[in-house]
């Protein structure tokens, strides 16, 4: 079949297209290469499950696209992949976004020009050069260079499928290229939203502190999701036996049911935060996030101080949270190091995991509570806790309370009255 061109390119475009249709294939190699490079990655299963994936991908939208207009779109597709590649630790993610990736590269693969041994000469040279130079970056270990490189060759290809495309390349039917493609960007759209709500250091999605100064030797012990009955006044004598501050970020809800559990922290000097008032697994999808301010109120009435610090529930967020955050003149408190404490009842294990990923400016994440429940059972954090706290001072850290980890005030003026702390006769040391 004759080969139909843009104007002006002529029968020239075989000898762009025969070299160009390696881009695409080469992309994904250079995907799986920097995705063995990252710590989602640790097993190679997790490469081979992440490349059957993608494969399969890029297979099933070439067989159900052959138009080349979304070719672009694919290019794009691919490179908000390989952006989000190293910003998630875990081998599930990597496997869904390597495979968004290759049905990106999928969209913007370029057809093999007819030719004969020259073209086969051609073809093979290009792929031997994109070959040695997706291998030396690979022996390198330079994972960014790998994903520019990769997503360059899908755009690349994208961009001379557009523009050299074949008469017989539009058999698709329009109605299911519009349709697939539109399905592929929202797909790539939720996954991209849904990780940076709950990619803790995606400072791009509403983020907020994730560590302090790496020059220093102090850490922050931060406790989650209490008061708890038992456990938060536990964890306070460790801490006070040990001339140790913790950060205790408080549930509304719990904190209504135990308002004097949080008090004896303030009065013991331990630094208090705002958790969100249920702790629940949708109310941050409200633009409005009237949590914030409930549990703020909750502060005033019964402990007569109001935090400055608010840590979002599993440390899912949105730029309109973000907002209301700032607009209340708070900040946003996350982690760089969690135990994972509420999945295991071994403290060996819940210390291990904190003194494995510990160092100078780590906010660490543990929780004295479980969603507000003051009846929860975190006795595998106080018996961990002394482990952590001897492991710390092996490594020359000193625990701090947040605020003088990060500087800035612990506390801000509260918005009403302190009505019921009033009637009880207490007021913060």
């Amino acid at each position: 079949m004759p080969d139909t061109l843009a104007p002006g390119l002529g029968t020239g475009s075989q000898a762009v297209r025969a070299p160009a249709s390696v881009a695409a294939p080469a992309g994904l190699l250079g995907v799986l290469l920097a995705l063995a490079l990252t710590p989602a990655a640790r097993s190679p299963l997790v490469v081979l499950a992440a490349a059957v994936t993608a494969l399969l991908a890029a297979w099933l939208v070439r067989r159900l696209v052959h138009r080349p207009a979304l070719a672009l779109v694919g290019a794009g597709i691919a490179g908000v992949a390989a952006w989000l590649i190293p910003q998630r630790p875990d081998p599930g993610s990597a496997i869904v976004l390597t495979a968004l990736f290759g049905a990106g590269a999928g969209l913007a693969a370029v057809a093999a020009a007819p030719g004969g041994a020259a073209a086969g000469r051609t073809l093979a040279a290009t792929a031997g050069v994109v070959g040695a130079v997706l291998a030396g970056l690979r022996l390198a270990g330079a994972r960014t260079a790998l994903l520019v490189v990769a997503v360059g060759l899908v755009v690349t290809a994208g961009i001379v499928a557009r523009v050299a495309a074949d008469a017989d390349a539009d058999r698709s039917p329009r109605g299911r290229v519009v349709g697939i493609g539109t399905v592929l960007v929202l797909i790539a759209a939720t996954v991209t939203a849904f990780f940076g709500s709950s990619t803790v250091d995606a400072s791009w999605f509403g983020g907020g502190v994730v560590h302090g100064s790496r020059a220093t030797n102090q850490v922050a012990l931060t406790f989650d999701d209490g008061p708890n009955t038992y456990a938060t006044p536990a964890i306070m004598r460790i801490l006070d036996h040990a001339g140790v501050r913790g950060t205790f970020f408080v549930v509304g809800k719990a904190l209504v049911k135990e308002p004097g559990v949080v008090r004896d922290l303030v009065d013991h000097g331990h630094l208090v935060g705002n958790h969100s008032y249920h702790h629940d697994q949708w109310r941050w999808l409200d633009p409005r996030y009237p949590e914030l301010a409930r549990t703020q109120h909750a502060f005033a009435d019964d402990v007569g101080v109001c935090p400055a610090w608010y840590r979002p529930p599993h440390g899912q967020r949105t730029p309109f949270l973000a907002r209301v955050v700032h607009d209340d003149g708070m900040r946003m408190a996350l982690w760089d190091v969690s135990a994972g404490d509420w999945a295991t009842r071994d403290p060996r294990v819940i210390a291990g995991r904190v003194l494995g990923g510990v160092r100078g400016g780590s906010i660490v994440d543990l929780h004295d509570g479980l969603d507000g429940n003051p009846a929860a059972d975190r006795s595998a954090l106080v018996q961990a806790l002394p482990l952590i706290l001897a492991g710390l001072r092996a490594k020359g850290l000193a625990p701090v309370r947040l605020d003088k980890l990060v500087g800035g005030p612990g506390y801000i003026r509260c918005p009403g009255a302190t009505s019921r702390a009033a009637e009880t006769g207490w007021s913060p040391r």
